[in-house]
């Protein structure tokens, strides 16, 4: 059990790491991309990655939805991945915090946490400046 934990906490960890920056567009009428959070999960669990944000006034997260895994396409069951788009709404300072939980298990420490420091600068770039992993408690 503990192997499968760890190899998930690290597969979470790893995946959280691989966000896309902002680049920005060079061609007329192409908006500046924004940072790309893709987090692996599984939500036939009953497990699925909610966002919070400290000051919804700085940054905004849409939820694009959940993909499987192209392998396990045509599996029940299997796993995939969540995709949030982190969008810049005004120059500032926040906090985004990503949970890995139960959405009908109230007062339960959420199994993973994600913890995004995160600056907007004036012309809306996003740059996430610290990440945290917290691992909850079985």
């Amino acid at each position: 059990m503990k192997k499968t934990r760890f190899a998930f906490l690290l597969m979470a960890l790893l995946m959280a790491l691989t966000f896309a920056f902002p680049a920005i567009a060079e061609e007329e009428g192409n908006d500046p991309q924004y940072p790309t959070v893709i987090l692996e999960g599984n939500p036939t669990t009953g497990y699925t990655w909610n966002a919070t944000v400290e000051d919804e006034a700085v940054i905004a997260v849409e939820d694009d939805g959940f993909a499987s895994n192209a392998e396990d396409e045509n599996i029940t069951g299997a796993g995939g991945f969540q995709r949030f788009e982190l969008i810049g709404q005004a120059e500032g300072y926040t906090t985004v915090t990503f949970a890995y939980a139960r959405s009908w298990e109230e007062g339960v420490t959420p199994v993973y946490e994600l913890v995004y420091d995160i600056s907007v600068d004036s012309d809306l770039n996003v740059t996430i400046v610290s990440t945290t992993f917290i691992v909850g408690e079985e």
